[in-house]
Protein backbone atom coordinates (compact mmCIF):
# COMPACT_ATOMS: atom_id res chain seq x y z
CA UNK A 1 0.00 0.00 0.00
CA UNK A 2 2.80 2.42 0.83
CA UNK A 3 4.15 2.16 -2.73
CA UNK A 4 0.80 3.46 -4.05
CA UNK A 5 1.11 6.75 -2.15
CA UNK A 6 2.54 9.84 -3.87
CA UNK A 7 6.29 10.19 -3.28
CA UNK A 8 5.80 13.47 -1.40
CA UNK A 9 3.45 11.81 1.06
CA UNK A 10 5.82 8.85 1.55
CA UNK A 11 8.79 11.13 2.21
CA UNK A 12 6.78 13.28 4.64
CA UNK A 13 5.73 10.19 6.57
CA UNK A 14 9.33 8.95 6.64
CA UNK A 15 10.54 12.29 8.03
CA UNK A 16 7.88 12.23 10.74
CA UNK A 17 8.82 8.69 11.76
CA UNK A 18 12.48 9.66 11.81
CA UNK A 19 11.82 12.70 14.02
CA UNK A 20 9.80 10.56 16.42
CA UNK A 21 12.56 7.93 16.52
CA UNK A 22 15.22 10.53 17.31
CA UNK A 23 13.04 11.93 20.09
CA UNK A 24 12.38 8.47 21.50
CA UNK A 25 16.12 7.76 21.69
CA UNK A 26 16.81 11.08 23.37
CA UNK A 27 18.70 12.65 20.47
CA UNK A 28 17.57 16.17 21.25
CA UNK A 29 20.89 18.01 21.36
CA UNK A 30 22.31 20.49 18.89
CA UNK A 31 22.68 18.97 15.41
CA UNK A 32 25.69 19.82 13.27
CA UNK A 33 24.86 22.34 10.55
CA UNK A 34 25.76 22.38 6.88
CA UNK A 35 29.18 23.68 5.81
CA UNK A 36 29.45 27.44 5.76
CA UNK A 37 26.59 28.03 8.19
CA UNK A 38 28.17 26.94 11.47
CA UNK A 39 31.45 28.79 11.52
CA UNK A 40 33.41 25.71 10.49
CA UNK A 41 36.99 25.96 11.56
CA UNK A 42 40.11 24.39 10.14
CA UNK A 43 41.62 21.65 12.29
CA UNK A 44 45.39 21.83 12.48
CA UNK A 45 45.95 18.10 12.12
CA UNK A 46 44.27 15.05 10.65
CA UNK A 47 43.28 12.85 13.58
CA UNK A 48 41.41 10.07 11.72
CA UNK A 49 40.80 9.01 8.12
CA UNK A 50 39.42 6.10 6.15
CA UNK A 51 39.39 5.37 2.41
CA UNK A 52 36.97 3.16 0.47
CA UNK A 53 37.42 2.08 -3.16
CA UNK A 54 34.60 3.25 -5.42
CA UNK A 55 32.68 0.41 -7.02
CA UNK A 56 29.55 2.44 -7.77
CA UNK A 57 30.29 6.10 -8.63
CA UNK A 58 26.75 7.52 -8.61
CA UNK A 59 26.68 9.35 -5.28
CA UNK A 60 26.76 13.19 -5.27
CA UNK A 61 26.83 14.32 -1.65
CA UNK A 62 30.38 15.53 -1.07
CA UNK A 63 29.51 19.24 -1.12
CA UNK A 64 26.80 18.74 1.51
CA UNK A 65 29.15 17.13 4.02
CA UNK A 66 32.64 18.41 3.23
CA UNK A 67 33.62 21.06 5.78
CA UNK A 68 31.00 20.21 8.43
CA UNK A 69 32.32 21.03 11.89
CA UNK A 70 31.10 18.92 14.79
CA UNK A 71 31.49 20.98 17.96
CA UNK A 72 31.72 19.36 21.41
CA UNK A 73 28.34 17.88 22.33
CA UNK A 74 26.89 18.22 18.83
CA UNK A 75 25.17 15.39 16.97
CA UNK A 76 25.76 14.43 13.34
CA UNK A 77 23.04 13.02 11.09
CA UNK A 78 23.86 11.91 7.56
CA UNK A 79 20.36 12.52 6.23
CA UNK A 80 19.78 15.83 8.03
CA UNK A 81 22.73 17.19 6.08
CA UNK A 82 22.37 15.34 2.78
CA UNK A 83 18.63 15.70 2.27
CA UNK A 84 16.38 13.64 0.02
CA UNK A 85 18.34 11.55 -2.53
CA UNK A 86 16.27 12.16 -5.64
CA UNK A 87 16.82 13.36 -9.19
CA UNK A 88 15.70 16.88 -8.29
CA UNK A 89 18.71 17.15 -5.99
CA UNK A 90 21.17 15.73 -8.51
CA UNK A 91 21.20 12.06 -7.53
CA UNK A 92 21.41 9.32 -10.13
CA UNK A 93 19.89 5.85 -10.31
CA UNK A 94 22.40 3.19 -9.28
CA UNK A 95 22.48 -0.22 -7.64
CA UNK A 96 21.44 -0.75 -4.03
CA UNK A 97 20.21 -3.60 -1.83
CA UNK A 98 16.44 -4.12 -1.56
CA UNK A 99 14.86 -7.07 0.23
CA UNK A 100 18.05 -9.10 0.27
CA UNK A 101 18.67 -8.60 -3.45
CA UNK A 102 20.53 -6.10 -5.61
CA UNK A 103 18.16 -3.54 -7.11
CA UNK A 104 18.28 0.01 -8.46
CA UNK A 105 17.13 3.33 -7.00
CA UNK A 106 17.94 7.03 -6.98
CA UNK A 107 20.86 7.64 -4.66
CA UNK A 108 22.40 4.19 -5.09
CA UNK A 109 26.06 4.05 -4.18
CA UNK A 110 25.80 6.42 -1.22
CA UNK A 111 26.74 3.63 1.18
CA UNK A 112 30.33 3.73 -0.04
CA UNK A 113 30.55 7.23 1.40
CA UNK A 114 28.57 6.47 4.57
CA UNK A 115 30.76 3.42 5.22
CA UNK A 116 33.96 5.45 4.85
CA UNK A 117 32.47 8.11 7.12
CA UNK A 118 31.45 5.53 9.73
CA UNK A 119 34.99 4.14 9.91
CA UNK A 120 36.52 7.60 10.19
CA UNK A 121 34.08 8.39 13.01
CA UNK A 122 35.10 5.20 14.83
CA UNK A 123 38.77 6.12 14.52
CA UNK A 124 38.04 9.68 15.73
CA UNK A 125 36.46 8.11 18.86
CA UNK A 126 33.10 9.69 18.13
CA UNK A 127 30.12 8.16 19.93
CA UNK A 128 28.08 6.12 17.44
CA UNK A 129 24.35 6.67 18.00
CA UNK A 130 22.89 4.90 14.98
CA UNK A 131 24.44 2.68 12.35
CA UNK A 132 23.00 -0.14 10.23
CA UNK A 133 24.81 -3.00 8.53
CA UNK A 134 23.81 -4.11 5.05
CA UNK A 135 21.43 -7.06 4.93
CA UNK A 136 23.54 -9.02 2.45
CA UNK A 137 27.16 -9.58 1.49
CA UNK A 138 26.63 -8.58 -2.14
CA UNK A 139 30.24 -8.15 -3.23
CA UNK A 140 31.89 -11.14 -1.55
CA UNK A 141 35.67 -11.00 -1.69
CA UNK A 142 35.44 -7.79 -3.76
CA UNK A 143 33.53 -5.86 -1.06
CA UNK A 144 34.64 -2.24 -0.62
CA UNK A 145 34.74 -2.46 3.19
CA UNK A 146 35.05 -5.48 5.52
CA UNK A 147 31.89 -7.04 6.91
CA UNK A 148 31.16 -5.49 10.27
CA UNK A 149 32.53 -2.11 9.21
CA UNK A 150 29.92 -1.10 6.62
CA UNK A 151 27.14 1.44 7.19
CA UNK A 152 24.04 1.50 5.02
CA UNK A 153 21.67 4.47 4.93
CA UNK A 154 18.06 4.62 3.69
CA UNK A 155 16.41 8.02 3.63
CA UNK A 156 13.77 8.32 6.35
CA UNK A 157 14.47 4.85 7.74
CA UNK A 158 18.17 4.15 8.35
CA UNK A 159 20.54 6.94 9.28
CA UNK A 160 24.18 7.25 10.32
CA UNK A 161 24.37 9.33 13.47
CA UNK A 162 27.13 10.06 15.95
CA UNK A 163 27.96 12.54 18.71
CA UNK A 164 31.09 14.46 19.49
CA UNK A 165 31.39 13.52 23.16
CA UNK A 166 34.90 14.99 23.35
CA UNK A 167 35.99 18.51 24.24
CA UNK A 168 37.57 19.01 20.81
CA UNK A 169 35.81 20.45 17.71
CA UNK A 170 36.28 18.27 14.63
CA UNK A 171 35.94 19.22 10.97
CA UNK A 172 34.99 16.63 8.36
CA UNK A 173 36.75 16.72 5.01
CA UNK A 174 35.86 14.48 2.06
CA UNK A 175 37.97 13.81 -1.01
CA UNK A 176 36.52 11.86 -3.93
CA UNK A 177 38.86 10.49 -6.58
CA UNK A 178 37.94 8.41 -9.65
CA UNK A 179 38.60 5.16 -7.81
CA UNK A 180 38.32 6.00 -4.08
CA UNK A 181 36.59 8.17 -1.49
CA UNK A 182 38.43 9.39 1.59
CA UNK A 183 36.79 10.83 4.70
CA UNK A 184 38.90 12.48 7.39
CA UNK A 185 38.44 14.43 10.59
CA UNK A 186 40.70 17.37 11.43
CA UNK A 187 41.04 18.85 14.91
CA UNK A 188 43.43 20.92 17.04
CA UNK A 189 44.32 17.80 19.01
CA UNK A 190 43.51 14.08 19.06
CA UNK A 191 41.02 12.88 21.71
CA UNK A 192 42.80 9.53 21.99
CA UNK A 193 46.35 8.42 21.34
CA UNK A 194 45.52 4.74 20.85
CA UNK A 195 42.60 3.67 18.61
CA UNK A 196 42.26 0.24 17.04
CA UNK A 197 39.34 -1.48 15.26
CA UNK A 198 39.03 -5.26 15.03
CA UNK A 199 36.34 -7.49 13.53
CA UNK A 200 35.88 -11.02 14.87
CA UNK A 201 34.13 -13.71 12.82
CA UNK A 202 31.39 -15.37 14.88
CA UNK A 203 30.50 -18.04 12.31
CA UNK A 204 32.56 -20.32 10.02
CA UNK A 205 31.27 -18.55 6.89
CA UNK A 206 32.21 -15.13 8.26
CA UNK A 207 28.66 -13.77 7.83
CA UNK A 208 28.25 -13.15 11.57
CA UNK A 209 30.65 -10.59 12.97
CA UNK A 210 31.50 -8.65 16.11
CA UNK A 211 33.25 -5.30 15.77
CA UNK A 212 35.30 -3.92 18.64
CA UNK A 213 37.08 -0.62 19.22
CA UNK A 214 40.10 -0.15 21.46
CA UNK A 215 40.83 3.30 22.82
CA UNK A 216 43.12 4.29 25.66
CA UNK A 217 43.73 0.63 26.40
CA UNK A 218 40.05 -0.34 26.78
CA UNK A 219 38.04 -2.51 24.37
CA UNK A 220 34.35 -1.90 23.65
CA UNK A 221 31.91 -3.80 21.45
CA UNK A 222 30.72 -1.49 18.67
CA UNK A 223 28.31 -3.86 16.91
CA UNK A 224 27.33 -7.45 16.22
CA UNK A 225 26.07 -8.04 12.70
CA UNK A 226 24.62 -10.83 10.62
CA UNK A 227 24.63 -10.91 6.82
CA UNK A 228 22.90 -13.12 4.26
CA UNK A 229 24.04 -14.10 0.81
CA UNK A 230 22.41 -12.31 -2.15
CA UNK A 231 19.01 -13.72 -2.98
CA UNK A 232 18.65 -15.40 0.40
CA UNK A 233 16.70 -14.22 3.46
CA UNK A 234 17.72 -10.69 4.49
Amino acid sequence: MRALLPSGVRHFGARQRRALRDWWHGRLGQWAASPGSNGAGNGVQRIAAYTCPILNPAFLVRSRLDGVTLHPGELFSFWRLVGRPDAAHGFKVASNFIGGRVGFAEGGGICQLSSALYNAALLAVLEILERHAHSIDAYGANRYVPLGRDATVVHGYKDLQFRNATAIPMTLRIRIQPDAVETAFFAPDSPSADVQIEVDALSPDGLRTRTRRRRNGQWEVVSQDRYALPGGPA
